[in-house]
């Protein structure tokens, strides 16, 4: 399994902080197991987890998921101004069901606040993975000094981040535009904002990279399978958010992606993405090594993986 084959390269944990909208789609859900398998098995500390589109179900059909791998005890931030009222949620009632703790979306902390925390606790240095809306980023990196830690937000990030890794954007082009980044003014806002001013690295993975990769399914046990039958994707999905939880279980290189160094910007008034290659450049983008069935089965591996009994059922 990938897990036993990175963990003989691996001194010790990455401290991960994952962030996620957990909204539309349920290919963050995917992006979620993968990472909390990971977390089971030795090769990530999943620190936190961060919702940055907030349904009424948003903190209990996270936790549920958690819970599934004896994992109930990762905290979960909220970005508590990224509501969104009255649109469809397709599986998070369903998996909030499943959440055995009674957590309610009000016994969560600022997903930022809770950033600082974590980032503040760690010895040495952290991974922060974001699927979903870039807003939680930008927040953290404009943050004050607080009872946490006596750095502002840059210096923090400065201090205890090794790298930024957002599914966002599409690089395949010379302009491009992509939800993550066009949607909401606040996204636009914040994915520019990132993209000027953060001081560590930032990867890109952009919609080209995962949209014709096929994984999950109604057919993946557990908790994952039961959130794409009811996002009504009995046959899976585009794998966006299931990729960027790949790289960074699993690196560049020999693993699937290249990176293209250079600079990003995101227009703040559009959300267009744009990119000028340097080698010495702080941001890069990730292309595919591999031909898509490559990724299907890693991913697909992983999804169908029984940590108990390390049985594998094949989609």
């Amino acid at each position: 399994m990938v897990f036993d084959e990175l963990k003989a390269t691996r001194e010790k944990p990455i401290d991960v902080i994952f962030g996620t909208d957990w909204w539309s789609d349920c290919d963050d859900v995917a992006a979620l197991d993968i990472l909390l398998k990971a977390h089971r098995s030795g090769l990530i500390d999943l620190k936190a987890i961060g919702v940055n589109s907030v349904m009424p179900y948003s903190a209990p059909s996270v936790k549920a998921l958690c819970e599934q791998y004896g994992l109930g005890s990762i905290p979960i931030g909220l970005d508590k101004s990224a509501e969104r009222k009255g649109l469809l949620c397709m599986y998070q009632k369903t998996l909030a069901s499943f959440c055995e703790s009674g957590i309610a979306n009000s016994d969560c902390p600022d997903a930022y606040k809770l950033y600082r925390r974590v980032l503040a606790s760690v010895s040495g240095k952290a991974v922060i993975v974001d699927v979903g809306f870039p807003g939680i980023i930008a927040e953290l990196l404009m943050s004050s000094p607080d009872a946490y830690c006596d750095l502002d937000g840059i210096s923090l990030v400065r201090s205890k981040v090794s790298e930024i890794v957002i599914m966002g954007g599409r690089w395949d082009k010379k302009s491009g535009r992509e939800y993550n980044f066009r949607a909401y003014k606040k996204n636009r806002e914040a994915a520019a904002y990132i993209c000027g001013n953060s001081p560590v690295p930032v990867t890109f993975l952009g919609y080209e990279v995962g949209m014709n990769v096929i994984t999950g399914g109604k057919r993946v046990p557990g908790l994952v399978g039961t959130a794409y039958a009811a996002h009504l994707s009995p046959n899976g999905r585009p794998s966006w958010d299931p990729m960027t939880a790949l790289y960074v279980i699993t690196g560049d290189a020999d693993n699937g992606y290249k990176k293209i160094h250079g600079t990003a910007n995101v227009d703040p008034r559009s959300g267009k993405n744009s990119f000028t290659e340097d080698e010495n450049g702080p941001h890069s983008y990730l292309s595919k090594l591999r031909d898509d069935r490559f990724y299907e089965t890693r991913i697909n591996e992983i999804l169908n993986t029984d940590l108990q009994q390390r049985k594998f059922v094949i989609l």
